[in-house]
């Protein structure tokens, strides 16, 4: 231990000498360590998700499914039967999230929510910030209406006032009383929300009654394994329970299917898969790069040891031994990689904020859905890959200078210094491993670039999509208002009404539509769909309310009929606008205006027959939910005959105005003003909803682009270095060259030839490597093929150019070199 401190304290002392370099290496490592420290938290968080609760390798997620969709969530009546009749799983809970008018002062915000079981926050072993917590009594019919909030909603809405603890609360327009704050570190399981509510109040909160329903499917649903049961005991129990179930409660869709799924280990899922490809696809970026990073180290302590090997002469001369020499030169990489990783980590922090700023981008409509969350936790198991990765990227880097001092005639140094040749005779053999760690750099950054280049066209492609409509100059408002607040023969229809007349008002809009789904927000409502005349299975279609105007404010043409207009009233017959693709699915090339479907919204019973609806026009086709995905079939209602009381505002503003953002305030005015109990949750321009929509390609784009650039840099660096140091080498044979009759062109082109050999081997090797590696990129790409031919000349010519500047600069230099200077130099 001594003797590693001493040699510690020697590496410093070393360093001191040589500040420039030490921070050219300290800061390229930082750089990967850093990158892969942070893309490694990301993925651990998808791929193996932490539980802050007692015993969490124990906890469960319990699905009460049937054969053909066994990860279903559950009813209210399927919580109540997990917690009586097993025992197998104990400490069964559930969550159900919802969206919440709170009154607060003269006006409401919005809110999201979650309808908790009475153990919810003892299941987590949560203590309170201030007040109490929600308990089993609270979460009975007709117990005490009380709330408790989270702590940022506490600090945010509430101001951090810790008298409002005992406090009534307004939600939708009920009183609750406020108990308690959840403490600031507390997450619970999924969204971190803004307010608890017990789930038996859930009638009050969402003015529906919805808790005997057994086929609403509204809980999510956690638990514990009993002491001493495993997970395969579990499953045989729960078998037992579904089976006992369908004997007393059966299901309209079949027989039951009861799954307990671990909730720290990976769970697959269609939506989770697209996350977790696209973080090892970084992930793998991400380590390129530092081993790219740790090639270009490598060459820098190459360099060095090629001019330390007079000193390891002398001190084996003076009886060290090549295991002393080695310790020696160990600790140097050693040194520098760890404080590579320390300074790597200030780096991961600011990446893996980052990322989760995009990740965490709430989808369009939902406002502060994700406000609360922390997704990229820089735990101790990140801390722990950091220090390996640092203690890696040490042997790496040593590895080159190591078997220099194992190979090497250290005495021969020592002679042929001493004989006046500077450098050293070892000092020419050091450029065979440089040249190859100089090519592995060049192909590593070929890679590194084509996958940036791939993911930044995917992104621009994405851009540039025909959506089916100009989001320019649009702004989308998402408006909740409680049931509550409407009356019992028309809802809340009218108060939806004076928003449209308020907004339409304004100066500066052109026209103001409602619409239930938001573009763009990577969601949608689905139903199935027949054709009464024509028998067969149902077609499963996104769905949308509108009201009229819609399709005139987002520009999306009628091709066929007719569009919604006043005559669309509750007591009208029923309508239904279909979107072109569902016409040709349906009809085919027939004219479907004045034809009859049946659309059955879920949850259904098998064969139940839905309402009819008559088709009173087509329109084109709109990217519904991305435009990522293709324009898939639609239907669209008048929101007069099928209300809702979340609704979002779409206003088309005028030509004149230069940015639709410009009437943000001024129509957040107008809306608050149509009812105190209205609340805003979200409002977004168009084009600001598309770039949420894409948060994740553009994270990606973001990151890939990153990392090929900064690859790029660094393998132009160590090119530069080693032609730089070459000739420093061939001063003496350059001059020579020149005093016998070679033009000094003829020098420059000599050492042009050899680096761009080296970047020639580095681009086919690359190039090679690339064809079958770009292949895992395939599901995250959008109008581009994998070997496009256009991005591998594009970053083939790229590097070349940038090479080519990298290595003129060295051959220009010595092309300048003095022949009776050069030849004096011994």
């Amino acid at each position: 231990m001594r003797q590693i401190a001493r040699d510690a304290a020697v590496t410093l002392r070393s360093f001191s000498r040589q500040p420039g370099m030490v921070l050219v290496v300290v800061l390229t490592l930082a750089l990967g360590i850093g990158a892969s420290t942070a893309l490694f938290a990301y993925l651990a968080a998808i791929s193996w998700p932490r539980i802050d609760a007692p015993a969490p390798e124990r906890v469960v997620w319990l699905y009460v499914g049937n054969l053909e969709d066994p990860r279903d969530i559950s009813s209210y009546l399927d919580y109540l039967d997990l917690q009586r009749q097993q025992t197998a799983v104990r400490d069964v809970i559930g969550f159900s999230p919802f969206g919440v008018s709170v009154g607060h002062g003269q006006t409401a915000a919005f809110a999201w929510g979650h309808l908790v079981s009475g153990s919810y926050f003892s299941f987590f072993g949560a203590r309170p910030e201030r007040g109490r917590l929600l308990q089993p009594g609270d979460d009975r019919p007709g117990a005490e209406p009380v709330v408790v909030a989270s702590h940022f909603f506490w600090k945010g809405t509430l101001g951090g006032d810790p008298s409002v603890v005992g406090r009534p609360l307004r939600l939708n327009r009920q009183t609750f009383t406020l108990v308690g704050i959840a403490p600031e570190s507390f997450r619970g399981y999924g969204h971190a929300p803004a307010l608890y509510v017990p789930m038996a109040l859930s009638d009050r909160v969402t003015g529906l009654t919805r808790l005997d329903k057994r086929e609403v499917h509204m809980m999510n649903l956690l638990g514990r394994l009993a002491p001493g049961v495993t997970l395969s005991q579990a499953q045989e129990a729960l078998a037992l329970t579904a089976r006992n179930l369908d004997e007393t409660a059966p299901l309209p869709l079949g027989k039951r299917r009861i799954v307990a799924v671990p909730a720290t280990t990976y769970d697959p899922d269609p939506m989770t898969d697209t996350y977790v490809n696209a973080a090892r696809v970084l992930m793998a970026a991400a380590l390129l790069f530092l081993l790219l990073a740790c090639a270009n180290v490598a060459n820098l302590l190459l360099a060095r040891a090629t001019v330390r090997e007079r000193e390891w002469g002398i001190r084996a001369s003076l009886g060290a031994s090549r295991r002393r020499l080695i310790g020696s030169v160990l600790s140097e990489s050693l040194v520098l990689c760890l404080a590579g990783g320390l300074l790597g980590m200030a780096f991961a922090v600011w990446m893996a904020r980052r990322i989760e700023s995009y990740v965490l981008t709430a989808p369009g409509g939902l406002g502060s859905w994700s406000e609360g969350d922390e997704l990229v936790r820089l735990d101790l198991r990140v801390f722990a890959f950091a220090l390996l990765a640092a203690l890696l990227c040490g042997v790496l880097c040593g590895l080159a200078p190591v078997l220099r001092v194992i190979r090497g005639n250290l005495l021969a140094a020592v002679k042929t210094d001493a004989a006046g040749n500077a450098g050293g005779a070892g000092s020419r053999g050091a450029l065979g491993p440089r040249k190859l760690l100089v090519i592995v750099q060049v192909g590593l950054s070929v890679l590194l670039l084509l996958g940036g280049s791939l993911l930044i066209r995917t992104l621009r492609n994405a851009e540039n999509v025909d959506l089916g409509f100009d989001p320019g100059r649009i702004l989308t408002v998402s408006l909740y208002v409680p049931r509550s607040a409407g009356s019992a023969e028309e809802g809340v229809a009218p108060i939806y009404r004076r928003v449209l007349e308020e907004a339409a008002a304004l100066p500066g809009v052109e026209t103001a539509s409602l619409s239930y789904n938001v573009p763009f927000a990577e969601w949608a409502n689905t139903a199935q769909v027949t054709v009464p005349e024509k028998p067969g299975e149902p077609l499963a279609t996104a769905y949308n309310l509108v009201t009229p105007g819609y399709f005139e404010t987002l520009g999306i043409p009628i091709l066929q009929g007719r569009a919604f207009g006043e005559r669309d009233r509750r007591d009208s017959p029923p309508a239904v606008v279909v979107s072109r693709a569902l016409a040709r699915k349906l009809w085919a090339n027939e004219n479907p205006v004045g034809r009859l479907v049946s659309v059955l919204d879920p949850p259904a019973r098998p064969g139940e027959p839905g309402p009819v609806f008559e088709v009173v026009g087509v329109t084109g086709d709109v990217q519904v939910t991305s435009a990522l995905e293709p324009a898939g079939p639609i239907l669209f209602f008048p929101v007069a005959q099928r209300s809702h009381s979340r609704l979002t505002l779409i206003v088309r503003t005028a030509a004149s105005v230069a940015s639709p953002a410009s009437l943000v305030p001024s129509l957040r005015q107008a809306v608050q003003a149509a009812h105190p109990d209205l609340s805003i949750v979200d409002l977004v321009t168009g084009r600001e909803q598309m770039r949420r929509s894409l948060a994740e390609q553009r994270m990606q784009a973001e990151i890939a682009g990153l990392f090929g650039l900064l690859g790029l840099g660094v393998s132009v660096v160590g090119l530069f270095g080693l032609l730089s140091y070459t000739v420093s080498l061939r001063v003496r044979e350059f001059g020579i060259r020149m005093a016998i009759g070679a033009h000094p062109k003829d020098v420059e082109l000599l050492v042009l030839r050899q680096g761009m050999g080296l970047v020639a081997v580095g681009l086919v090797l690359g190039l090679t490597g690339a064809l079958g590696l770009t292949r895992l990129l395939k599901s995250l790409l959008y109008g581009v093929a994998t070997n496009d031919p256009y991005t591998f000349g594009g970053v083939a010519a790229g590097l070349i150019l940038v090479t080519f500047l990298a290595c003129y600069l060295p051959a220009h230099r010595a092309a300048q070199l003095d022949p009776l200077k050069a030849l004096r130099n011994r």
